[in-house]
């Protein structure tokens, strides 16, 4: 039992240092020498406990990543569940009632974000949010796509992710920012009620004058018959 204690003090004393200088210095440039110095050991000694410097950066940074890309596999499963005759409508009632969930994912450890946003080159978090951004966009794509309405237009993908690369890089830049819970959750429920509005209104027929140029519809997103 003492012994499973001191291991786990040991974890703990090295993930601390650890999570110091992978701020400081981002994930290449930390220093792993001062990193093991600092928490009071060898370089030797810290294989005992983290085969590599990159494990060492995903025992900080996989908890919270893992814990939000469950929460966002749920909204889809939950949006391949609506009916087709309410998933125009019924996106933002599957999502909205999850951002307190994601909010709390993410402030319970802002360093691992702050991290995983500028400190994660060199890692398979270098382009996490646009990895995020891309998830999202295929989720509502694949919802709207099997909408079963004839006065709805499909809106590009790529418009779609573009949308989605805004709004997922303001909600990290509002945690790394050190702003309250319920300001963020504000926020992004206001921001994704705006970004919900205009991906409706782009998908409605009747948005436009019918006799709008090619090049008008391509420029909205709207895919051209």
């Amino acid at each position: 039992m003492e012994a499973c204690k001191r291991t786990a003090d040991t974890k703990d004393l090295i993930l601390k240092s650890a999570k110091k200088y992978f701020l400081e210095y981002g994930y290449q440039a930390a220093p792993l020498r001062k990193i093991v110095s600092e928490a009071g050991f060898t370089p030797g000694a810290l294989y005992g406990y983290f085969n590599s410097k990159e494990e060492l950066f995903y025992a900080i940074t996989d908890p919270v990543a893992n814990n939000l890309m469950e929460v966002l596999d749920r909204i889809r499963s939950e949006m391949d569940a609506l009916p087709k005759k309410e998933r125009l409508y019924g996106m933002g009632k599957v999502y909205y009632p999850h951002i307190p969930k994601i909010v709390d994912i993410l402030i319970a450890d802002r360093d691992a974000v702050k991290l995983i946003v500028n400190g994660a080159k060199g890692t398979k978090y270098e382009n996490f949010l646009d990895i995020i951004a891309g998830r999202n966009a295929l989720t509502i794509s694949k919802t709207v796509k099997n909408i079963e309405e004839k006065t709805i237009r499909p809106i590009k993908e790529q418009t779609i992710e573009v949308l989605m690369e805004g709004y997922i890089a303001t909600l990290f830049r509002l945690i790394i920012s050190d702003k309250d819970r319920e300001t963020i959750i504000r926020c992004m429920e206001i921001i994704g009620k705006i970004y919900e509005t205009g991906i409706i209104a782009l998908m409605q027929k009747e948005w436009g004058n019918e006799n709008d140029s090619d090049e008008t519809k391509q420029h909205s997103g709207l895919e051209v018959p």
